[in-house]
């Protein structure tokens, strides 16, 4: 939790967020056991820094051993197939040794490190330096392990951001994860590191140019007011504009809390009484999006869009239906 840019609630400026005792390796082998019982058929695996928690081996080889129905459309059709779920490990890359790569090759295990810069990464986590991240990046395609670049993007690291994503795809990353900054957590305190509409879209165009010279592809991790970006543009780099938390995934926190997404400061149950979602009202307002903000009431692009991070939002502006901190520095629209 030492990154200037972490979400993470624990750290946020004046507290306020519970703290309990972390289940133990035995507690979340149940939880995956429940989940993919239940079709939950993608788990990562993240932090704060996931390599720190005593037994994760052990977490990680229970949920490869685990089957799960996975349905996809081929060819036009639904097709069902029980395997086991698919696997992703999200590190800072400091606790990343050959061990650990040579575990994640053989358990079939993404991983993913984080590279928030190369002249500023100190700057930005405390800790590391880019030598020992692109290192890694290096031995992870020596044993044939395929690794994704994550870079959150501040206005400290935008300046460098070809330099940084082109160092990583050089020494061997094959994906990009990209994020713009939203504040939350420790990153409360660095609320001038927010992008403006300006920035996030030379953050994009900068990365289409270095997906393309590069021969790879990427994704940006966290939504987009639709007002702001045209996703259209970008062959190479996903981007979008729907909020996926209580919808296309969710977050079991390290007590075993469920919550909407990783940004969220809110617990809604704990993970033995998941099927009480159903009925939680916060949980509802993000499955039935109740929560667009009222500046974008009547807008014609609102059935494609959120209106950017609702957890973001909800972080800075105190509800889910606050404006998106991008559009709050703008006053909304391409301008």
């Amino acid at each position: 939790h030492r990154c200037g840019f972490c979400s993470c609630p624990w750290f946020a400026p004046g507290g306020g967020y519970a703290t309990r005792d972390e289940m133990s390796a035995a507690e979340w082998c149940a939880t995956i056991d429940r989940l993919t019982r239940m079709g939950v058929c993608n788990l990562a695996f993240t932090g704060g820094e996931a390599l720190l928690k005593e037994g994760l081996f052990d977490i990680i080889r229970h949920a490869a051993s685990c089957t799960v129905e996975h349905i996809e459309t081929r060819d036009g059709v639904l097709a069902a197939e029980f395997r086991a779920p698919n696997l992703y490990l999200l590190s800072n890359g400091t606790a990343v040794t050959p061990a650990v790569l040579k575990f994640c090759r053989d358990q079939r295990v993404q991983l993913s490190m984080s590279l928030p810069g190369l002249a500023t990464l100190r700057e930005h986590t405390g800790i590391g330096a880019p030598d020992q991240i692109l290192e890694n990046f290096r031995a992870a395609k020596a044993l044939g392990l395929r690794t994704v670049a994550s870079i959150t993007v501040t206005k400290r690291n935008l300046p460098e951001l070809y330099q940084t994503i082109a160092a990583a795809f050089l020494a061997g990353a094959q994906q990009l994860l990209l994020n713009r900054f939203l504040p939350g957590g420790r990153g409360l305190e660095h609320r001038d590191w927010v992008l403006d509409a300006r920035e996030v879209r030379q953050m994009l165009d900068t990365a289409e140019e270095a997906l393309t010279d590069a021969g790879r592809f990427g994704s940006v991790g966290t939504e987009l007011p639709r007002c702001i970006v045209e996703p259209g543009k970008y062959k190479r780099l996903t981007v979008g504009t729907r909020c996926s938390a209580a919808q296309g995934f969710f977050v079991v926190g390290p007590a075993g809390y469920v919550r909407v997404c990783n940004h969220s400061p809110v617990d809604l149950v704990h993970v033995s009484d998941i099927e009480l979602l159903k009925q939680n009202p916060y949980w509802k307002r993000f499955t039935q999006r109740d929560y667009l903000p009222k500046q974008c009431g009547g807008c014609a692009q609102a059935v494609d869009c959120d209106g950017g991070c609702r957890e973001a939002s909800h972080v800075v502006g105190g509800a889910v239906d606050s404006p998106d901190p991008l559009l709050v520095q703008c006053g909304g629209g391409l301008g």
